[in-house]
């Protein structure tokens, strides 16, 4: 069996932003099961039709396509790129395709596997997904049709089902059927965790260009007024990015008098953020329109409690288990009470958090359960 991934950012070479996301759950599956082959479709979009090319790397073609994301064109345009992309891939032996975005690869998808006469499944990625969905308001009803008629629906924004419902004319049956596939998380589930006690300040972890939809300039201001009336508010900050976005935040520090007690920590490797968030009482980061977030499972595994926003990143995973404070929006008062809650809670959501990793609950986040379980799901698709 052939499974034709369609992806967009795969590090394919191409000097466009990348994520490991979809590489990674390749490399899970071919671990587990080299009978089966994964090709990867690579894309990204120009709107200048004289610059689309074709190159070939090392697990597939990577495709720089024409499409318009403008409602009265983007349906015309779409289907003449599939048509273009198919001319590139028709020598392929394709069992079964895997889009992995609604909105973008899926609409790919839906074309393909009537070209290839193959069945398509598709992830559903709810910040960009629904994003698109706004934005191409008037494509709704086409792309209801898009997930309708794929064979099954991928999950990883777990908290996009209602959203979804609400915003498309889906299939009711499809939600049912579906499955969650949260992005692999490389996590030590066995990672010696710190006692509450020995836990100290607060960190959060952001690309500096990003600090707007992360709400760092709320949760710097949100500190700053808890620090007022307790010294022991101490926030460290984890990344790194462009001189103009630093400054930003420099600026953003100095407006509330913080220097003393919110530090800009630069950029560090993977492990030494992960000791940070160990001997923290709490990963603040508030971020919206986040597909997943694997920071947040990366703090939960060293047994740190985790501020995150309702309806994006890893809400829908946690349902009635306490790992932390759950918000519905960047407001700083509502930030303020709610970091207020993890500081006086804190031995109890520490020993909630240590209490999940004691029962392996965070083990569906790794490699091979998620590949294990993708694969399954695959192979009752194609009849495997």
């Amino acid at each position: 069996m052939n499974i034709l991934h369609i992806h967009q950012d795969y590090p394919d070479g191409r000097p466009y932003p990348i994520t490991k996301a979809v590489s990674n759950l390749i490399h899970g599956c071919e671990t587990i099961d080299t009978s089966i082959n994964h090709t990867v479709l690579s894309i990204n979009r120009t709107s200048n039709p004289f610059k689309t090319s074709v190159k070939q790397f090392e697990q597939g073609v990577s495709v720089i396509y024409w499409a318009i994301p403008l409602p009265f064109i983007y349906y015309w345009s779409m289907k003449l790129s599939a048509n273009f992309m198919f001319n590139q891939l028709k020598d392929l032996n394709v069992n079964i395709i895997h889009g992995h975005k609604l909105t973008c690869e899926g609409v790919l998808a839906y074309f393909l596997a009537k070209k290839f006469n193959v069945p398509y499944v598709l992830s559903i990625r709810g910040g960009s997904d629904l994003n698109n969905i706004k934005r191409l308001s008037g494509l709704s009803g086409f792309f209801g049709k898009v997930f309708n008629n794929a064979k099954k629906i991928f999950w990883v924004s777990a908290w996009a089902k209602k959203p979804i419902q609400n915003k498309l004319q889906v299939n009711n049956t499809q939600i049912d059927e579906s499955s969650l596939l949260p992005n692999i998380c490389k996590i030590n589930l066995n990672y010696d965790q710190q006692p509450p006690e020995k836990r100290i300040n607060y960190v959060t972890a952001v690309s500096y260009h990003q600090h707007k939809r992360k709400g760092l300039a709320e949760l710097i201001e949100a500190i700053s007024i808890l620090h007022k009336n307790d010294n022991s508010f101490v926030l460290d900050i984890y990344g790194s990015g462009d001189q103009v976005y630093k400054t930003e935040l420099e600026h953003l520090i100095i407006k509330f008098n913080a220097s003393e007690f919110i530090h800009l920590k630069g950029q560090v490797t993977q492990s030494e953020l992960v000791i940070a968030m160990s001997l923290s009482k709490g990963f603040l980061l508030p971020a919206v329109n986040e597909t997943f977030g694997m920071a947040y499972i990366e703090a939960l595994s060293v047994g740190c409690p985790i501020l995150y926003v309702s309806n994006t990143g890893i809400d829908g995973y946690f349902d009635g288990i306490s790992i932390g404070e759950k918000i519905s929006s960047q407001d700083v008062n509502e930030l303020t009470n709610s970091i207020q809650k993890i500081h006086h809670n804190n031995v109890q959501l520490c020993n909630e958090v240590k209490k999940q990793q004691d029962e392996n609950t965070l083990s569906s986040f790794t490699m091979s359960p998620i590949s294990e379980n993708y694969l399954s799901a695959i192979k009752r698709v194609n009849h495997v």
